[in-house]
């Protein structure tokens, strides 16, 4: 887990435990007098009413707060969508299904692959075509990608129309399957 992400649950857990609390001390799960008792302590109530100012900037820095975080949760969101599925018009992601599928098929008969998963993603200005090869034990990867990127990705390429598409291919080696051992009869 990246330090970003870490941090983020870290936030998160924190907020969730503070939002819990204030629940069951308001509920009066820690005694009947705390849950009438004001939040503000009396300084605290005096402070914010000698200055005007008090409220609407709390108000103020609460609203941006939120706004952050709805920003933010947009930005994952998208990114999440993203990475999931490519943002292409209709007609467009017609056409990228039928070269995917003729893609698929030609990469299935290069020698040494046993099996492949195709996946356009990206936005519409910067998209990538994922493919994931499954290779038998005794395959060349090294082989594969050149009779890959030589052949088949380039006619995808030349099929969307997008020379400067790009493709991530990463492979997986297949286990060999043990054989039984021979069983001699005397």
């Amino acid at each position: 887990m990246s330090g970003t992400r870490a941090a983020i649950l870290l936030t998160g857990l924190a907020l969730l435990a503070a939002g819990v609390c204030g629940l069951l001390l308001g509920l009066g799960a820690f005694g009947a007098g705390s849950a009438g008792r004001p939040m503000l302590t009396s300084e605290m109530a005096r402070y914010a009413g000698e200055h005007e100012w008090f409220w609407p900037v709390a108000g103020g820095v609460a609203e941006t707060m939120a706004l952050a975080g709805l920003m933010w949760l947009y930005v994952q969101v998208r990114s999440i969508m993203l990475t999931r599925r490519a943002a292409l018009d209709t007609p467009t992601r017609h056409l990228a299904g039928v070269a995917a599928g003729e893609l698929l098929r030609e990469t299935r008969h290069v020698p040494g692959v046993r099996d492949a998963r195709i996946r356009l993603t990206g936005s519409r200005l910067r998209p990538r075509l994922l493919v994931t090869v499954i290779c038998a034990p005794d395959a060349a990867p090294a082989e594969i990608h050149t009779d890959l990127s030589n052949g088949p990705v380039e006619r995808y390429r030349a099929a969307m129309d997008l020379d400067g598409l790009i493709v991530v291919i990463r492979f997986q080696m297949q286990e060999p399957v043990p054989t039984a051992p021979e069983v001699v009869s005397a």
